[in-house]
């Protein structure tokens, strides 16, 4: 082999060995590269977006707590995880780097927003009607105790009819109660069975209240009759916004319970869709 030869082959070798190097260089650049960027980037992207979805149903659970029972606890818990949904929602958005990703990321924001308006609208309405209601009991109480107090107390008990009007106001007395419990049962589960038996109950009063007043009254009871009368008609009126207003919270909760599903499935088939692609496009890299 000539001299000429030789150093051709010698100048190849190197080439191919340096070249090799620094190919090989590049490779360990390029799969570090890929792994800072999974674990900088997609993995706390995956965690905060995770974390939003926790929190987005720890909301829920709130608002369906206090729709049950209005209390402090629950209000506080509400608060405390909208705070952690806009928290990690921001960590997220600071992360991304894609068009596609700020257009999902604002899809999901328009309908959180829409969700957190209608529970806001809940909790007004559930605060509003445990005034109702607790209103709608210290009325039938006090109608209650314008029978007992005031109107027995004014029976004489020499008339043909004391046992007559007895059994009638005990009737009334009877259905007043089971009008309010019908009232109790259908704010909290808004059964058909209540429903059904509230008007009955309502009807009751009226049926027995006329019989007691058809006997003979006597001057003494007349005044007390008007009081009742008035107490149990402001009762009713209560009854039935209570009634409707159960009616109305049904039908919000339904649309509420809607809009949390409706922001929920944009992390989980837009945003964590996209994202599943984006860590298997950094995986790949690190095989090739």
């Amino acid at each position: 082999m000539g001299i000429n030869n030789y150093k051709i082959i010698v100048a190849v070798l190197v080439v191919v060995i340096v070249a090799g190097g620094i190919f090989g260089y590049s490779a360990i650049n390029k799969n570090k590269t890929s792994v800072r960027k999974i674990v900088d980037v997609e993995l706390p992207m995956e965690q905060a977006v995770r974390e939003v979805e926790v929190s987005i149903w720890e909301t829920a659970n709130s608002i369906f707590y206090y729709m049950i029972e209005p209390s402090a606890i629950s209000l506080e818990e509400y608060k405390k995880q909208l705070i952690d949904v806009e928290n990690f929602m921001a960590k997220y958005n600071a992360l991304v780097d894609t068009e596609q990703e700020k257009q999902m990321a604002a899809k999901f924001q328009n309908m959180w927003t829409d969700s957190v308006a209608k529970a806001e609208e809940l909790i007004k309405l559930r605060d509003k009607m445990r005034e109702l209601h607790e209103k709608a009991w210290d009325a039938t109480h006090e109608a209650d105790d314008i029978i007992d107090y005031k109107v027995q107390a004014a029976f004489v008990e020499d008339l043909p009819d004391l046992i007559d009007k007895e059994k009638a106001v005990r009737e009334v007395e009877v259905s007043i109660w089971e009008a309010i419990n019908a009232t109790n049962y259908y704010i909290h589960r808004q059964f058909d069975k209540p429903q059904r038996e509230y008007p009955g109950q309502l009807e009751d009063v009226t049926e027995f209240w006329g019989k007691y007043k058809s006997l003979n009254i006597t001057p003494a009871e007349e005044p007390f009759i008007k009081e009742f009368e008035t107490d149990w008609d402001l009762s009713v009126k209560l009854m039935n916004e209570c009634c409707s207003l159960a009616d109305e919270l049904k039908q919000k909760y339904l649309m509420y319970w809607e809009s949390v599903h409706a922001a929920d499935d944009v992390i989980d088939f837009d945003i964590q869709e996209y994202l599943k692609k984006r860590i298997e496009i950094r995986m790949t890299q690190l095989t090739q």
